[in-house]
């Protein structure tokens, strides 16, 4: 009889509580169910504000620390306390638990979070904050066409057409993500067309 994801997520839990138990965490379920990547289970480790977030499919997958608003993923912290290359999560084998026996192993660097300040983590997640909007708004200026419109601004400027360059970087919906040789581009394109 094949074992669900949250029995196997369960089965780990035991194997993380002797690290997380003695800190203070207790484990939450939160959810088992399907979806287009199969079912999954997944739960957090709880203590105060903060938590430890673990989902499960055929594998330990995601893996977060949050403190009260803040979050980050296992790589990004466990690169911020400078430790990554001895990490041992996540690992390659086709044991479903030893996921959690290297996470468990990976969380003796994490002092930080189970029993500090969380400054490391608090720093780290205002990182991955900043990168995952500047991912954003780098995709969104990509779909209304700023992209390519900024790829014609240059053009333009090459031809020296400049009242075009300054026609287009009007349009622009996020001008803030112009490199500065780009709005000296612009600078230069303002000057020439007003002169």
């Amino acid at each position: 009889m094949k074992v669900t994801p949250k029995e196997t997520l369960l089965a780990g839990v035991r194997v993380l509580d002797r690290i997380l138990g003695p800190a203070g965490f207790v484990f939450e379920f939160r959810e088992e169910g399907g979806g287009s990547g199969g079912h999954f289970a997944w739960g957090e480790y709880v203590q105060g504000t903060r938590r430890l977030e673990l989902h499960f499919r055929e594998s330990l997958g995601l893996v977060t620390y949050h403190v009260a608003d803040c979050s980050a993923s296992h790589e990004a912290y466990m690169r911020g306390l400078g430790v990554w290359e001895q990490c041992r999560y996540p690992g390659v084998s086709n044991e479903p638990l030893d996921g959690f026996a290297d996470l468990a192993a990976d969380l003796r660097h994490a002092q930080d979070f189970l029993s500090a300040d969380a400054l490391v983590l608090r720093r780290v997640a205002a990182q991955e904050r900043e990168c995952a909007a500047a991912m954003s708004e780098e995709l969104m200026a990509g779909a209304v066409g700023d992209t390519a419109s900024l790829e014609k601004m240059r053009s333009y400027f090459r031809a020296r057409s400049f009242r075009e360059v300054v026609a287009i970087f009007e349009q622009l919906k996020y001008p803030q993500r112009l490199s500065p040789s780009d709005l000296k581009m612009v600078e230069i394109a303002r000057r020439k067309a007003g002169g």
